[in-house]
């Protein structure tokens, strides 16, 4: 097929089909960036939604943390009063457990005679305890019962009295104790 068109006039076709197809591209471009716009918008939106409906729910919780603030006060107080409770609790010595343990540690032919008890003797100090016996021999022994003991640290025998004892049991025996609340 031969041609007869100018070149000129070729050139003006050629150039209305490129300007086509740029307003193609151009009219493409448009509705992506509106699309893109739009999306924004929306996003946008939606998270200002969420924002005012979360700033809503902190408000009404504050008010409701301020209802309960009295109470959690209370709440201190009393968890205060029983820290320091449990902290008396724990020095506690009680005399209940520590008689019989001591009355199962005598042996036989041996009695208690004094012992006298404070909140101070715990803390590892030496306490005097005067204990009866029948024999000299019972008095060794009530002192190597003690000293396996741990109910007892530091046992010494400050004094034995072979004649200032009671009745049935003529041997006086002092003995100088240190008492472990942790045997107790």
């Amino acid at each position: 097929m031969i041609n007869l068109l100018s070149n000129e006039q070729k050139d003006d076709i050629r150039a209305a089909r490129a300007n086509v197809i740029i307003l193609r591209y151009m009219g493409i471009i448009l509705l992506a960036i509106i699309f893109i716009v739009g999306i924004f918008y929306v996003s946008y939106n939606v998270l200002r939604t969420t924002m005012d409906s979360n700033t809503a729910i902190i408000a009404s919780n504050d008010l409701k943390a301020d209802v309960y603030s009295d109470t959690k006060q209370e709440v201190d107080a009393l968890s205060a009063k029983l820290n320091d409770a449990k902290t008396i609790l724990d020095q506690e010595v009680r005399y209940s457990q520590l008689l019989p343990k001591l009355g199962q540690l005598m042996p036989t032919g041996t009695v208690l005679g004094e012992l006298k008890l404070t909140s101070a003797s715990f803390t590892g100090t030496p306490v005097e305890l005067v204990a009866y016996a029948k024999s000299t021999t019972e008095a060794t022994s009530l002192q190597t019962l003690f000293q396996s003991s741990p109910l007892f640290s530091g046992v010494t025998i400050v004094s034995t009295e072979e004649a200032g004892g009671l009745e049935g049991y003529p041997v006086k025996i002092s003995l100088s104790v240190v008492l472990n609340k942790a045997g107790i």
